[in-house]
């Protein structure tokens, strides 16, 4: 696993603790009454929102009969929860939801996202992506970005284990955000970051027309460890929503839906950016307003 962040390992020790008791045969308050503890504080250590303290990860691992397989990675898991995350200075800007987010973004191995509005934010050039920030209602724009060019730093440079692969919607790379100009650099930048080894860009032309999942922005991450479940981050207009591979969304839509959506897409639709760019003719005059 790449370095993992200690959000990440906090949301994992939440799904290894729920998953303890179950295999226990216990209940929430089956726990809260045998360890005199009040059922809030059992919800809140369950939910990976409050760090757990060694002591009460000791009385756990002792009532539900953990081996010391089980036992040693439940306190390697809270040891590494403990750390302070690599964003730590940020953490006042952040929601909870993209904190967590920056877990994902930093603990898995294989990163999967699609973009029908806009470049990605690991993919987008400073100008680029100053321009969107001034869009927002945010006062601390400059510390954003900051953080924006610190991610690329860490998925991008040589040292990154990550792999990634992005998907975008030509209406993204045709609407101009800043200017003309900007949007040139972008499109050089592009293809140069998708030369890279651990790095594919494609983009899904106008002439697919329809395609699966074209309305709904979203990231797969997936980790090292194959009993980690897959983890999907939609970004709807009115917030972000993390979910689990067993999570379901709408009527019936699973992880599983957007991973196989992601492969239709890439392997049907997709174009390489430098393909992409040669289909176009006098590309300054066709990314201007």
């Amino acid at each position: 696993m790449p370095d993992a962040d200690p959000m990440f390992y906090r949301q994992l020790l939440s799904s290894q603790l729920q998953e303890a008791r179950k295999k226990a045969g216990y209940s929430q308050p089956d726990v809260a009454q045998e360890t005199g503890w009040s059922l809030s504080k059992v919800m809140r250590l369950e939910s990976g929102r409050v760090r757990i303290s060694m002591t009460d990860l000791k009385a756990l691992i002792g009532f539900y009969g953990l081996s010391a397989e089980s036992a040693a990675e439940l306190r390697r898991a809270a040891e590494e929860a403990r750390r302070q995350p690599w964003w730590y200075d940020y953490r006042s800007l952040l929601s909870e939801g993209f904190q967590a987010y920056l877990g994902y973004e930093a603990s898995a191995s294989v990163i999967r996202n699609f973009e029908a509005l806009f470049v990605p934010g690991l993919l987008q050039t400073e100008a680029y992506a100053r321009t969107i920030l001034q869009q927002s209602v945010v006062p601390e724009k400059d510390d954003l970005l900051d953080l924006r060019m610190k991610r690329q730093e860490r998925t991008l440079g040589e040292s990154s284990t990550t792999e990634l692969r992005f998907l975008i919607d030509e209406a993204a790379l045709r609407r101009v955000v800043g200017s003309p100009a900007v949007m040139e650099a972008q499109l050089d930048h592009l293809e140069a970051v998708s030369s890279l080894d651990h790095v594919n860009v494609g983009v899904v032309p106008f002439t697919s027309g329809l395609y699966p999942l074209l309305r709904s922005p979203y990231v797969i991450f997936e980790f090292a460890k194959v009993e980690q479940e897959r983890v999907v981050y939609l970004e709807n207009p009115d917030g972000s929503v993390i979910l689990n591979n067993k999570a379901i969304v709408g009527v019936q839509r699973s992880v599983e839906d957007y991973l196989e959506a992601f492969w239709e897409v890439e392997n049907r639709y997709a174009k390489p950016v430098a393909v992409w760019r040669e289909d176009l003719t006098q590309v300054s005059v066709q990314i201007s307003p």
